[in-house]
């Protein structure tokens, strides 16, 4: 989770353009170790200039539309984490491994989260969201005092967007619930947007090489003496080619200690460099050998997987690279075997469009949990007053909207605690 603050400030009514009173000259930067604020009017003009835009005003009742269905989702992900946790013990086998750590989203923390790629998405996404609230707000009218980031000593952790709080709540339901809407639809559209420019920068990979590779040769064995090294990558032995180690073993198993097979193999930087050696065979515990330890590239397979358009491939995209390193394609370990036309810098690319669209999600579905003082949770109490504000004292309608509150902050803390509290009681 991230330190967020968002400080909502709202007009009079939604189509009279209110000026921000003057007041006394708010400082700069403030200090209070070990957390820093550094506050800003720099924005102001950036915010007035895109609220001004008539499209600003349709999307934000499109955010407004969104945000349920997010909320949706964010439950639907609560319950099932839970029910999984209580019917399947691999999954809380999973949860411990990654440690308590793994909820949040703190890279450096998270153990699944990279530091650089991880802090630069987790600033970008704050920003995001809470730059969507600042234009809205002006969109809508609201004043928007100040903006700024927020640090933990020298490593930004926040940002906010300070919007005049006695304005929302003198405000019509409608301006405050597209003032709220706004950061959780910020992030849902560059999300999704990063997740386009990744799935149309993975369409234009290309395997560098395709075979199996070596892991390991093993000292004094006849592949070591015929000059072959780790990471090379078989791609014929006698002519025939190589795809898996099936295939390797085929060949070898049909001959016998003394024999003399003809291999071929890449190697270099990308694969390009071609070797070809003789290796005789030798045994080893009833079985003929060359003496080394290999695994499977397929390179294009695992390349199809994600350049195949379709509601199943495209979920595989939510899968995190330092989760299912020999699965993704432009994870550290697996990038190397793969080239596209923008040159090397592809992976740096595509690690930085995956992350910023994986926190950007992560972020938008935890605010829109109806989860008060959160997005979700103002919005749901803004909605409340506004359908139910005849029927029903607003005391009472605080109280379902903290009810509803403590129901999603058990479910989180239920999630978060089972796995490490089930081992003992079952």
């Amino acid at each position: 989770m991230t330190i967020e603050r968002t400080i909502l400030t709202t007009p009079e009514t939604e189509n009279t353009k209110a000026q921000p009173p003057k007041t006394e000259k708010e400082k700069t930067i403030e200090i209070g170790f070990p957390l820093i604020i550094i506050r800003t009017k720099r924005f102001a003009k950036f915010f007035d200039k895109l609220g001004a835009f008539r499209t600003s005003h349709y999307i934000s009742w499109i955010f407004v539309a969104l945000v349920p269905f997010i909320a949706g989702i964010a439950l639907y992900l609560v319950v099932n984490s839970l029910i999984a946790l209580l019917s399947n013990p691999a999954v809380g086998e999973i949860t411990r491994d990654l440690g308590p750590q793994g909820i949040l989203m703190i890279p450096g923390l998270n153990p699944m989260l990279p530091i650089v790629y991880g802090w630069i998405a987790l600033v970008a996404a704050i920003a995001i969201h809470e730059g969507a609230h600042g234009i809205i707000a002006r969109n809508v009218g609201f004043n928007v005092k100040s903006s700024g980031l927020l640090f933990f000593l020298i490593i930004p952790i926040g940002a906010f967007v300070d919007v005049d709080e006695e304005q929302i709540k003198k405000a019509k339901a409608r301006p405050s619930l597209k003032v709220m809407a706004a950061g959780v639809g910020g992030n849902i559209v560059i999300g999704a947007i990063c997740l386009m420019l990744l799935m149309v920068l993975v369409g234009g990979l290309s395997p560098a090489v395709n075979g199996v590779y070596i892991n390991s040769v093993m000292e004094g064995m006849p592949a070591q003496e015929a000059g072959l090294m780790p990471r090379d990558v078989f791609i014929s032995i006698d002519n025939v080619p190589i795809n898996n180690n099936t295939d390797i073993q085929t060949i070898i198993g049909n001959k016998t200690a003394g024999d003399t097979v003809l291999v071929e193999v890449m190697r270099g930087d990308n694969w390009q460099q071609q070797y070809s050696t003789n290796v005789t065979l030798t045994i080893s515990d009833n079985r003929t050998i060359m003496g080394i330890t290999t695994q499977n590239l397929q390179t294009e397979a695992r390349l199809e997987n994600y350049q195949t358009m379709s509601i199943e491939r495209i979920t595989m995209y939510i899968v995190p690279p330092t989760l299912a390193a020999g699965v993704v394609p432009y994870s550290d370990s697996l990038s190397p075997f793969y080239t596209h036309a923008i040159g090397p810098s592809w992976a740096i690319v595509a690690n930085t469009l995956f992350w910023l669209w994986f926190v950007n999600l992560n972020l938008a579905i935890f605010n829109a949990l109806p989860i008060y003082p959160m997005d979700g949770g103002r919005i749901l109490d803004i909605a409340l007053k506004r359908l139910m504000g005849n029927r029903l004292s607003e005391k009472t309608i605080r109280r379902i909207t903290l009810s509803v509150t403590l129901l999603c902050v058990a479910l989180i803390i239920s999630t978060i605690a089972l796995p490490f509290i089930l081992p003992y009681i079952l």
